[in-house]
C-alpha cells in the first residue's frame, strides 16, 4: 500500500509540472499582446493621432530672458516666451511610457518562459521573434520621444539622464532576446519543426 502511494506521488507531481509547462507558451503570448497594446497606445499618443487625448497645438514656454537695459525705476527683464512644438509637448508626456520597467520585464519574461523554463516550447522561436520585434519598435519610439522631449525643455531637472538609462535597459533586453533567437537551440528547433518533419519520406 505504501509502495503504491510512493509511486503515485512523483507521477502526480510530474503531471502538475507538465500542465504548468503547457501554459508557458500561451502566457508568453499574452504578455506580448499586453506590451504590444501598450506600445501601440503610446505611439498613437506620441504622433497625435485622433483620439490620443494629448495637446496638439504649440505650447508657449518661457525661454531665456531678453537683455534689456535696466534703469532707475524699471522692472527686471521678463523671460521671452518661446513656442514648444506640439510634438515636443507630446513627447514630453509619453517619453517614459516606452522605457518603463514593466515593458522590459514582461518582454524578457516571455522569452524566458518559452526558452529557459523547462525547455523550449513548440513555437519558442516565433515568440522570441515577436519579442525582438516589439523591443526594436519600442527602442526606436523611445529614442524619438526622448529626443523630442529633450528639445522641448518642458521637463525640469536631469530626467533625460534617467530616461537614457531606461532606454539602455530596453537596448540590453533587445540584445539578450536577439542572442536567444540566434542560439543553436532555437535554430535546431526551427529545423525540427513539425512542418519540416512532415516533408520527410
Amino acid at each position: 500500500m505504501s509502495d503504491q502511494l510512493g509511486q503515485g506521488a512523483p507521477s502526480g507531481t510530474a503531471q502538475a509540472w507538465e500542465s504548468v509547462r503547457r501554459l508557458r507558451e500561451p502566457l508568453a503570448w499574452m504578455l506580448l499582446v499586453i506590451v504590444a497594446v501598450a506600445v501601440l497606445v503610446s505611439a498613437w499618443q506620441l504622433f497625435g493621432l485622433p483620439g490620443a487625448g494629448l495637446p496638439g497645438a504649440p505650447v508657449p514656454s518661457h525661454g531665456a530672458p531678453v537683455p534689456v537695459r535696466v534703469g532707475a525705476g524699471s522692472s527686471p527683464p521678463a523671460p521671452a516666451p518661446t513656442t514648444v512644438t506640439a510634438f515636443g509637448s507630446r513627447a514630453s508626456a509619453v517619453a517614459q511610457q516606452f522605457d518603463t520597467g514593466g515593458i522590459v520585464t514582461l518582454l524578457v519574461l516571455s522569452v524566458i518562459l518559452v526558452a529557459f523554463a523547462g525547455g523550449l516550447t513548440d513555437r519558442a522561436r516565433q515568440v522570441v521573434q515577436t519579442a525582438v520585434s516589439i523591443l526594436a519598435v519600442t527602442l526606436g519610439l523611445g529614442w524619438i520621444s526622448w529626443l523630442g522631449a529633450l528639445g522641448a525643455h518642458l521637463r525640469p531637472g536631469v530626467w533625460f539622464i534617467f530616461d537614457a538609462i531606461d532606454l539602455a535597459a530596453v537596448a540590453a533586453a533587445l540584445i539578450f532576446s536577439v542572442a536567444v533567437l540566434r542560439s543553436q537551440a532555437l535554430r535546431r528547433s526551427q529545423a525540427l519543426s513539425p512542418g519540416m518533419q512532415g516533408e520527410g519520406p
